[in-house]
């Protein structure tokens, strides 16, 4: 029997409808996870990594965010680039360095960490209302 009689058969036929609707059910449940809740979104704000120090473009950890574990001498053209900096200030920053061997990171508005802007103290140290423009960082001994 041909591939093509088999599939003609009603026990076929059957068997393909259930399997269609299941395929379908999941298809549909997969789409479901990807849009995004509002218990989710309000989870996101100042999602930062520990180790790492954090910049949004929007106040309250919103928006669109940078994050580092080391130093970088120029967030515009270093090997981490942070694509809307040159263009936006950073709006909120959250530090949540770990490291015993620094207190902060220190921020500057030119490359090679020069324009000293502040301090930002380490482990959970944030502002809420940065507003500058950043193109440098590094971690310190002391804010």
């Amino acid at each position: 029997m041909s591939s093509h009689e088999h599939e003609s058969t009603p026990g076929a036929r059957r068997f393909r409808r259930p399997l269609a609707v299941a395929v379908l059910t999941g298809a549909l449940a997969a789409l479901s996870l990807v849009v995004p809740s509002t218990a989710n979104a309000a989870a996101q704000a100042w999602e930062c990594s520990s180790g790492d120090v954090c910049v949004w473009n929007a106040t309250n950890g919103t928006g669109s965010r940078c994050a580092w574990t080391n130093a970088d001498p120029d967030w515009w053209s270093g090997s981490i680039q942070c694509s809307w900096s040159d263009t936006q200030n950073a709006r909120s920053a959250y530090n949540r360095g770990t490291s015993s061997s620094y207190a902060g990171v220190a921020f500057y508005s030119g490359a090679n960490y020069t324009g000293y802007l502040g301090c930002l103290s380490q482990n959970g140290g944030f502002d809420n209302d940065f507003n500058v423009r950043i193109r440098s960082h590094r971690w310190v001994s002391s804010c």
